[in-house]
């Protein structure tokens, strides 16, 4: 069974080290060394140590067994260095999304893409874009989830390509059970539960 909720203090290290895993994964093969050593999780405890006291971010993490198996970061819109294509219109951006490999194709970011919808949907907000570096082998999860190719930019001299949805309700649809999303201010709340 997945199950997602807001982030506590208490899952920051592993949030860290699934991120540190996910990057790995993704990017390893072509990012600089020193941008992967700057992102070792004793590094990056003090950030989503600050991330998670900024009410104007969202984190949220899920499981699909015991652990914590992934996490969403996300929040405003970002300026980003855009060459073609445009974002206007959107609203939310989801900054970070990884799962553990093990667990990959079992849904949970599927859920947790659907429960950032949910949330923003309750907010106000109506359309969620995010960045992928171009390279990216997991770009085509965006694509089968309904993610339109909206832009293509630079990040820190990487090339990447921006995916939105305009309909969050449809996006937050994406489980087969209804998702309550989590409040605004409040950390740690169950927010999903849905068999996989």
């Amino acid at each position: 069974m997945t199950k997602i909720r807001g982030a506590t203090e208490a899952d920051l290290p592993a949030i860290a080290e699934i991120h540190l895993k996910g990057w790995l994964l993704a990017y390893g093969a072509f990012m600089p060394a020193d941008q992967l050593a700057a992102m070792q999780p004793e590094k990056r405890l003090p950030l989503w140590q600050d991330w998670l006291a900024d009410p104007k971010k969202l984190i949220l993490v899920g499981s699909v067994g015991e652990r914590l198996d992934g996490f969403l970061l996300g929040g405003s819109v970002k300026e980003h260095d855009i060459r073609k294509g445009s974002l206007t219109g959107f609203d939310c951006e989801i900054y970070s999304l990884h799962c553990r490999q093990e667990v990959q194709g079992k849904g949970l970011g599927r859920a947790l893409i659907a429960a950032s919808a949910a949330h923003w949907t309750v907010t106000g907000k109506s359309a969620l874009m995010l960045w992928a570096y171009s390279d990216n082998a997991y770009r085509k999860f965006y694509e089968k989830i309904g993610g339109a190719l909206i832009a293509e930019g630079i990040d820190e001299g990487v090339p990447d390509v921006a995916y939105g949805w305009r309909d969050l309700l449809a996006l937050a649809s994406l489980n087969e059970t209804p998702l309550t999303p989590p409040s605004p201010r409040k950390r740690g709340e169950e927010v999903v539960g849905a068999e996989h």
